[in-house]
């Protein structure tokens, strides 16, 4: 029997790509959100608002319940903080450290933290709300540019971004680092045995790799087959041979592309 997961924030649009993804290959799915219903991609479902203690603990026997393997954290309030909001919201972090402390005490196998491209592209002004080309410095600017013929994925790989850097783009990218801070604390610890901050990219409901009015999106993509295989090998993963803390970017391999994508979980 494959590994069962609960993925927090499930109806947004990564959490239903991943759940699609993972429900399609067998695994057990479970969801919650502050508003979300019963569907053919969750096994099981409860809507709890993560702020509220009640609903906290309530999470957490569902997770001792149903044998979790892992947690996969994405609810996010990005009406109030998001990377072109230009503010913080505080309840974000507080239903972070309520979800990873729970992991904790359930002592879950793997924590999957999502985080954002945004914690590391702030020298690229091309990815800001503004989608200023023209300031973003070379040899960035050439890559991510349709126009042009420039690949730094094949011409310059080792000036591709570092995954680990801490670059913020936003109040938001800070308050992603502060979540891959976190995690990376949790493992060190003794907390966890594996804990992944995907930094996410572009994921959108169609799983189109081109958007329109985003001329750059593009070289952001991240598709729902990438997202999901990622996830599931976590899912797979041996926590004695695997354990300990990983970052990576969760970006598919696409022309343009300015990301460092090795990915220790798919052999790439």
């Amino acid at each position: 029997m494959k590994g069962s997961i609960l993925i927090t924030g499930a109806t947004g649009t990564v959490g239903r790509a991943a759940s699609e993804y993972l429900s399609d290959r067998g695994y057990r799915v479970l969801g919650t959100g502050r508003s979300i219903e019963q569907d053919e991609l969750f096994d099981r479902v409860e809507a709890l608002d993560l702020l509220e203690q009640e609903d906290v603990e309530t999470l957490e026997q569902l997770i001792e319940e149903e044998d979790v393997d892992v947690i996969m954290h994405l609810a996010w309030n990005v009406s109030e903080e998001n990377f072109d909001t230009g503010r913080k919201w505080q309840g974000n972090m507080e239903m972070f450290e309520n979800v990873l402390e729970i992991a904790r005490e359930t002592e879950t196998e793997a924590f999957i933290n999502g985080s954002s491209v945004h914690a590391g592209t702030g020298d690229i002004p091309a990815y800001t709300a503004e989608a200023s080309l023209e300031n973003t410095p070379e040899p960035y600017r050439s890559s991510i540019d349709p126009e042009k013929d420039y690949d730094m994925r094949k011409q310059d790989p080792e000036k591709l971004l570092d995954p680990r850097i801490e670059k913020p783009d936003s109040p938001y990218g800070e308050s992603k680092i502060e979540t891959e801070n976190r995690t990376r604390e949790a493992v060190v610890s003794g907390d966890l045995q594996i804990g992944l901050s995907l930094r996410i990219g572009g994921v959108n409901p169609k799983d189109e790799k081109e958007i329109e009015g985003e001329p750059y999106y593009s070289s952001l993509y991240y598709s729902h087959a990438d997202l999901g295989r990622t996830i599931a090998r976590v899912i797979d993963a041996d926590p004695e041979k695997r354990q300990g803390y990983y970052q990576m970017y969760g970006i598919s391999d696409n022309p343009g592309r300015v990301f460092n994508i090795e990915n220790p979980f798919v052999g790439r």
